[in-house]
Order: C-alpha cells, then sequence, then structure tokens
C-alpha cells in the first residue's frame, strides 16, 4: 500500500512540473484519437452485450429461477 501511495505521489509530482512542450498536433492524430474512443465505447458496447445477463441477475432483474414453470407455459 505504502508503495502504491509513493508511486501516485510522484506521478502527480512530475506532471505538476511539467513545463510546456510546444509540440505539433496534426491533424492525424485528433483522427486517431477519436478513433480510440468510438473504438473504445464499442467495446465497452460489446462487453455489456456479453454480460447483459449477468448484469441482470446481480440487479435482480432476471430470468426466474424455475425455468420448467416457462417452459410449460410456452407449450
Amino acid at each position: 500500500m505504502r508503495i502504491a501511495s509513493v508511486v501516485c505521489l510522484s506521478a502527480a509530482a512530475l506532471v505538476s512540473l511539467e513545463t510546456s512542450a510546444h509540440a505539433y498536433l496534426d491533424p492525424g492524430t485528433g483522427s486517431i484519437i477519436l478513433q480510440a474512443i468510438i473504438a473504445s465505447v464499442a467495446s465497452s458496447l460489446f462487453v455489456i452485450k456479453m454480460y447483459w445477463y449477468k448484469i441482470k441477475s446481480l440487479v435482480g432483474l432476471g430470468r426466474p429461477a424455475n425455468r420448467e414453470d416457462s417452459a410449460d407455459s410456452a407449450q
């Protein structure tokens, strides 16, 4: 725990002491950033879709525990 706090404190100190970079960002960089954002959203939606029933059962909105009742009503 102590190592993690030292690392976080060191990272915060490095970020706060940074000077301006005077870097050039071309249009391709913005395109790559936009592509990364879209890919992150798409993959997040895919993961939610994959685990949708587990999430619903965790919240309490899952399927009934007795599946035989639902099978009998379908016939």
